[in-house]
């Protein structure tokens, strides 16, 4: 094999055709998770539920993203991204579906759990597929943009909310309870119609593909989306030993612990927020248009701090915007916590900002852990931190509902923007000290832009 595969110059089409895609399905993810919060008061009126019995379905649901997560990513790297999500979206559209026509509670909440592991196993393939088509200075601005479908998919959902939901003083009296909830499930399988767009335009990995050895295969998609793969990329050194058992040796074990722990304290600080923040803007005295606005911008915010800190990652590192980020995300709680004395615009403001330190800090974490492993157990690496970091998720949504009162809830959240800063240096500081040749790639783990 050559030291390289070298696109042609008649490349017939660009990588960001598969940017565009993996973006399509990442808007999955951050839709599903806003709709729920947004729906919660009309599920709570159809069906005369307490908020543990929602926040229960909730959790039950991200255990199935776990699953599919922990599940995916290695097959993933098995069987290729692109079945992988082809398989996950079509899954995921289906269950909405089921949602969206739910005859009653136990049906919306078999569906929840159900279409969860659809979106686990579309997540981690999407990430590293987007990685392998990027520019080697561009890795995090690439992720970064694939990943703003997050917080712009949690966007849409809001304002299909404020579009579709009547208000809250009119839903709380509706007699019988109205059902235009359904329409943003309904919404939500529409993506369906994204299925056949994948088949035919999304593309498998070519690193993969020559890690297998299936080098024809390979330079056939290089030239085609006018990319080039190194033979360092296509076939890593530990490429036979693959998946988990790669990923938890001592190359990599501890790089590996500290980032699942941070993605434990991202998952808490992006499911617990979203999922209550209306709620407890309403408690804090704000209406309930007010708090389905401040959700909004809290995924404006995850938009800005996605693609600004994507920058500042490619180029000056991980550490020097992953930690600033967290401490960021614990101040704004802190003054969402204080709302009421802020007013309107400064829990808009305080929303904007956790959206940045919040969900922004966690886009940009699958990024960096994708940079770090190598394309043989790439999205095995996504998928495992994630799918153990996904018990954070589960939580998040229980702290919101444990805490008597919402400012109570909001300053318990700082608590894992704190650690999460607290990891990334404790990372950073031993690999600093780490000889060069002892270390998972040669260079620092936190601040590889590979």
């Amino acid at each position: 094999m050559p030291t390289s595969l070298t696109p042609s110059a008649s490349a017939s089409r660009g990588p960001g055709l598969v940017l565009a895609l993996c973006f399509a399905t990442i808007l999955a993810d951050g839709y599903d998770l806003i709709v729920f919060g947004a729906t919660l008061p009309s599920l709570m009126h159809q069906w005369g539920l307490e908020k543990s019995a929602l926040a229960d379905v909730h959790s039950m649901t991200l255990c199935g993203l776990m699953v599919g997560f922990l599940v995916a990513g290695t097959l993933a790297d098995r069987i290729g991204r692109r079945a992988v999500i082809l398989a996950g979206v079509t899954w995921f559209s289906l269950l909405c579906l089921v949602c969206a026509f739910a005859p009653s509670f136990t049906v919306f909440g078999i569906g929840r759990v159900l279409s969860g592991v659809g979106l686990g196993a579309v997540v981690p393939a999407a990430v590293a597929l987007a990685s392998e088509f990027a520019t080697a200075r561009r890795k995090q601005l690439f992720n970064g943009i694939t990943l703003t479908g997050y917080p712009i998919g949690g966007v849409l959902a809001t304002v299909a909310a404020l579009i579709v939901l009547p208000g809250a003083d009119a839903l709380a009296k509706s007699t019988p309870p109205s059902e235009q909830w359904r329409l943003l499930y309904l919404l939500g399988g529409a993506l369906i119609v994204l299925v056949p767009i994948l088949y035919f335009a999304l593309p498998e990995s070519p690193s993969l593909l020559a890690a297998r050895g299936r080098d024809e295969e390979a330079r056939e998609v290089a030239n085609r989306f006018g990319i080039e793969l190194t033979a360092t990329e296509a076939r890593p050194a530990d490429q036979a030993k693959g998946g988990i058992r790669l990923l938890l040796s001592r190359r990599y074990l501890f790089a590996t612990a500290i980032f699942t722990a941070v993605m434990f304290c991202c998952q808490i600080l992006v499911y617990g927020p979203n999922t209550w923040l209306p709620s407890m803007t309403k408690e804090l005295g704000f209406g309930g248009t007010q708090g389905i606005l401040a959700l909004m911008m809290l995924q404006f915010g995850a938009v800005v701090g996605t693609i600004v800190g994507a920058l500042l990652v490619d180029r000056g590192g991980a550490t020097q915007t992953i930690i600033p980020y967290f401490l960021l995300g614990a101040i704004a709680l802190l003054a969402l916590a204080f709302g009421t004395e802020l007013g309107a615009a400064g829990l808009f403001g305080a929303a904007f900002a956790a959206g940045v330190g919040t969900v922004g800090t966690s886009t940009l974490m699958y990024g960096v852990i994708a940079a770090h492993y190598p394309t043989a157990i790439r999205a095995s690496a996504i998928g495992f931190c994630l799918g153990i970091g996904r018990i954070g998720a589960i939580l998040g949504p229980q702290i919101g509902a444990l805490f008597a009162t919402p400012r109570a809830g909001l300053l318990a959240f700082m608590v894992p923007s704190l650690v999460g800063a607290g990891l990334i240096l404790v990372l950073a500081l031993s690999t600093r000290n780490r000889p060069v040749n002892d270390s998972a790639q040669g260079e620092d783990l936190v601040d590889s832009r590979a």
